[in-house]
């Protein structure tokens, strides 16, 4: 706080007090007789000083103005009233013409000592106004600053002059009004920056941040800084909203291939020119405020590009699954008429994006092969049939199946239409699921059938004894394939089988129909081979049996004869044993070869 340059109570200087005083007097009336002299010219004070007769030219005694104005007056009232007299006694007036002349001039003296004692009493009363507006000012900048005042200024004080209380009240409030000034001055600078980021941000000020007078301290002015901070914040967070949003917009729009500056739209037109490029190749808001060529960053804007963006995205969804809507009944066309690919080819090169002009060129290609398809009509619906045919097949389709699709008996073409072709690709659609559905159990079944036919084999070549004739690698090849189809026989088919009843059950579950292959319900051809494999078994073991009995038969009869050739060879013993050559290595290996 800048401290004033006279303390109080000390007492003007002269020259200021003259210069007070001359201001006040310059408040008052300018206008005081009917001469019309200058109010200036007319208070001019009266010099308090006196000259004597007799005293020497230059000199001047000081007087009080009480007798100044009483000497001074009868001076001048006996020199007048001599001069009148000779002035009248030459005119010849009446003694009434004289007490009337008299009368007027003691009237106008009276009038101008009146005028010149409320003149002066103005001037009192206007000192006193301004001593009590600069006790106020100081008691209001005492309370702002939250500055202790010294309460001597703001009391009545009758030991000074009205100019010597006026003077130091101004010294002071001098000191104290430039601290008001440099506060004041900080706390309209952040208002005015609240005011622009408010008016920015389309929000309304609070009606605490427009007083500026009555808390100068730097407690209130830290909230202003914190104030501006905290909106600085919001400004930034907000164009970095906007900035996000003006972006998506921008984006949908190329890939809808939407012309922004030549639109109808006001607010396309905005969010063409709302974003500039900063030096640093960012993106920047061109203003913060609303323009004929920018949206600004106000809570309209942020709704508004909100709500564009979500009418963008729409329509951009909306768009894609038209496009992909036409794009995949395109393709079908295609491949239904059998379109050559580079046609197909041609035409995908031309349409990009998902502008209108796409939608236009899908829509007509749309229709011409529509329209080649009526032309086409008698053939496509004789190709569904042969499809239908060979699913009924694929599919094991009973007479009853079959029975289902009524449109497989009009063959007069006259009839043919594009509702009957669309049964028959209906109902080809309904028997390509239901042959993906039987798919992985036909599969288990061909799986299966492969191991019944392997085990079958494995019988057959058990009861080949001729395959063990074979020598070396021949044979190990041999037992290696006979155990491989051993360890699957044994392993996977009841796994197998397993799998595939549970699958069965599972078909007839969901379709109310039992699974058939090959003209017969599979869980029943299951159950036969189980049956007759299980009565092949049996035979097989009776057989062994019978053939175990027979054995032993033959054991008893070669017996006896056993006997007889042991005695035999033991009377050859005692002949001498022949000594046989024995053969080089090389030969017992080309023998065992």
């Amino acid at each position: 706080m800048a401290s004033p340059s006279r303390l109080p109570f000390q007492s003007p200087s002269a020259e200021s007090r003259s210069q007070l005083l001359e201001g006040m007097r310059l408040k008052t009336p300018s206008t005081i007789n009917k001469n019309n002299r200058s109010y200036l010219s007319a208070i001019t004070p009266v010099q308090p000083v006196f000259t004597p007769s007799g005293t020497p030219r230059g000199s001047h005694v000081l007087l009080s103005p009480s007798r100044t104005i009483t000497e001074t007056l009868n001076a001048l009232a006996s020199s007048t009233a001599h001069q009148l007299e000779e002035i009248w006694d030459q005119v010849g007036y009446s003694p009434q013409d004289r007490a009337t002349q008299l009368k007027e001039l003691l009237m106008s003296f009276r009038d101008q000592c009146d005028q010149t004692i409320s003149q002066e009493l103005g001037v009192v009363e206007t000192f006193r106004q301004e001593i009590s507006e600069a006790k106020k000012e100081l008691k209001a900048i005492g309370e702002a600053l939250k500055t202790p005042i010294d309460p001597r200024l703001v009391e009545d004080n009758h030991e000074m002059t009205l100019i010597n209380e006026l003077e130091t009240l101004q010294v002071t409030l001098d000191g104290l009004r430039a601290d008001v000034e440099v506060a004041k001055a900080d706390m309209r600078e952040c208002q005015e920056q609240l005011i622009e980021s408010h008016l920015a941000l389309g929000l309304d000020l609070e009606s605490k941040w427009d007083d500026i007078e009555t808390d100068l301290t730097q407690s209130r002015r830290g909230e202003f800084h914190l104030k501006v901070e905290e909106m600085k914040h919001e400004v930034t967070n907000r164009t970095s909203t906007i900035i996000q949003l003006l972006r998506d917009c921008q984006h949908l729009m190329s890939d809808l291939a939407i012309d922004a500056q030549a639109s109808d739209s006001t607010l396309d037109r905005q969010i063409a020119g709302s974003l500039a490029r900063s030096k640093d190749s960012s993106f920047i808001m061109s203003s913060k405020f609303e323009t004929e060529s920018c949206t600004g960053i106000s809570i309209s804007a942020l709704e508004r590009l909100t709500e564009r963006v979500a009418e963008l995205q729409k329509e951009k969804k909306s768009r894609k699954t038209k496009l992909q809507e036409m794009g995949a009944e395109i393709a079908m066309l295609w491949e239904q008429l059998r379109i050559p690919e580079d046609e197909q080819k041609s035409f995908s090169e031309s349409v990009k994006g998902l502008g209108m002009d796409t939608i236009r060129k899908g829509e007509g290609e749309l229709k011409r092969l529509k329209q080649l398809k009526n032309e086409m009509l008698g053939s496509l619906i004789e190709e569904a049939r042969e499809s239908i045919y060979q699913l009924w097949q694929e599919t094991n389709a009973t007479a009853t199946t079959k029975e289902e699709f009524d449109g497989i008996d009009v063959i007069d073409q006259e009839l043919y239409d594009n509702e009957l072709l669309e049964a028959h690709e209906e109902y080809l659609h309904i028997l390509q699921e239901r042959f993906e559905h039987m798919k992985p159990i036909l599969q288990l079944i061909e799986r299966r059938e492969d191991i019944l036919r392997q085990r079958s084999e494995y019988e057959e070549l058990q009861k080949d004894s001729s395959r063990l004739n074979q020598r070396g690698a021949a044979m190990a090849k041999q037992l290696m394939e006979e155990e491989k189809m051993a360890r699957r026989i044994k392993k996977e088919l009841p796994k197998l089988t397993k799998l595939l009843t549970e699958k069965l059950s599972e078909w007839k579950e969901r379709n109310k129909e039992d699974f058939q292959y090959q003209g017969e319900i599979y869980v029943n051809v299951i159950k036969a081979q189980n049956d007759e494999w299980q009565r092949h078994k049996e035979e097989e073991m009776q057989n062994k049996r019978k053939k175990k009995q027979g054995q032993q038969g033959d054991e008893n009869k070669a017996g006896s004869s056993k006997a007889k050739v042991t005695t035999k060879a033991s009377a050859q013993q005692s002949r001498p044993r022949t000594t046989t050559r024995r053969q080089p290595l090389a030969s017992k290996k080309n023998a065992l070869v």
